[in-house]
């Protein structure tokens, strides 16, 4: 079975730690991981992905354009965003407009776990 492509897109290092935590639990996804919003735009420019895990701020982006790029190179890449509570009511916005769904760090970063464990179900 071919493994499913899965972009992660995070600057904040401690959220960094607890994500690779969670998908050390799913082998079935092939893990990119960048910092940078600059590489991030040009890889997805090239690249499709199935999952995209991004914080809805990063500096020089927004998860919202990763969402929307995401989704041009693949219309059923599922997007999740991660967020402060103070971002709450953007990123409940970015599901409206497509993404999948969203987590709030640092207690929220547990609901990864199980929207990962969703969208394996969901999608194959």
């Amino acid at each position: 079975m071919d493994k499913k492509q899965l972009l992660f897109i995070e600057d904040e290092g401690y959220v960094i730690d607890r994500v690779n935590e969670i998908l050390n639990a799913f082998p079935q996804f092939e893990v990119t991981r960048l910092k940078e919003a600059e590489a991030a735009r040009a890889l997805l420019e090239e690249k499709s992905f199935d999952i995209v895990i991004t914080d809805i701020y990063l500096r020089g982006a927004s998860g919202l354009e990763f969402s929307f790029k995401a989704r041009e190179k693949n219309k059923d890449a599922c997007v999740i965003l991660i967020t402060g509570l103070d971002n709450a009511d953007m990123a409940a916005k970015a599901v409206r407009e497509g993404a999948f769904d969203f987590v709030i760090r640092p207690p929220g970063l547990e609901r990864l776990t199980n929207i990962l464990k969703m969208v394996t179900l969901v999608r194959g």
